[in-house]
């Protein structure tokens, strides 16, 4: 039986941990209602 080498991609690169701002205020305030009735809407729909 012949072994073939497989070569493997390794990802040598390291990547930086990146802070994620979580500030709506730029956004404009329907949009953050909208966001939170679908999240309350997704929690109702798991109970």
């Amino acid at each position: 039986m012949i072994m073939k080498n497989q070569n493997t991609l390794q990802d040598t690169q390291s990547v930086e941990a990146t802070t994620f701002d979580y500030d709506n205020s730029d956004l404009p305030r329907d949009f953050d209602i909208r966001i939170e009735v679908a999240e309350q809407r997704e929690v109702l729909e798991n109970l």
